[in-house]
């Protein structure tokens, strides 16, 4: 089954949902198609399934760096350095959820998004506000707000790997790994740097 899900990211991240056939996907798993039904009633069944088990894995792999012990800075770096580290191990998934967004505008995706949001989005919410109320970070930045913000500096610097490839010098074919580490550690101090209380700063509007 695992087997199956991971061939079905490669392959609807490169051909995209309408033009991956069951022998398609049968082929890049190294199954034969009975297997493949055995496991999923239908390709649209497959699609959804593939979308929920790479947003789990994501959330997984991001909110394990969200542990209640560590100081709320902590959190944040380790987070979207992980963030950074799974995109690396994954590189098809932000093809597959931008194919998604443009083609069926996410409508294929609910159960993918309500496990992010069930997971690691509302950890790191929850981290945000923490650091507020231990006075740690700014009291004047939504929490959701600031999440969504912070889990962006990673996701779109690798949708647009080509156009980021080429501003960095590293031609179309996109950021080296190393890079992408070197980026996740920039974007972590970023993030923090937006979110840190100032020496003397007062509470304003919350936006």
């Amino acid at each position: 089954r695992d087997a199956i899900l991971d061939a079905a990211i490669r392959c609807f991240a490169s051909k995209g949902y309408a033009a991956t056939t069951i022998k398609d996907l049968a082929a890049e798993a190294q199954v034969n198609s009975a297997l493949l039904y055995y496991y999923f009633v239908d390709k649209q069944s497959l699609y959804r399934e593939t979308l929920r088990h790479v947003a789990q894995r994501l959330s997984d792999s991001a909110g394990r760096r969200l542990d209640d012990d560590l100081a709320p800075d902590e959190a944040i770096r380790r987070f979207v350095q992980q963030q950074a580290e799974f995109l690396i191990a994954n590189p098809h998934v932000p093809r597959l959820f931008l194919r998604e967004l443009l083609e069926h505008s996410g409508r294929h995706a609910e159960a993918a998004v309500v496990s992010l949001i069930g997971g690691a989005f509302k950890a790191l919410c929850d981290v945000i506000r923490r650091g507020q109320e231990e006075g740690m970070f700014r009291a004047d930045v939504d929490p959701k707000y600031a999440a969504i913000s912070t889990v962006s500096l990673v996701a779109y610097f690798s949708i647009a790997r080509p156009v980021v490839g080429v501003a960095l010098g590293d031609g179309l074919t996109g950021p080296t790994a190393e890079r992408t580490r070197d980026y996740g550690r920039h974007a972590a101090e970023f993030a923090l740097a937006a979110l840190t209380r100032k020496a003397g700063a007062t509470a304003a509007g919350r936006r």
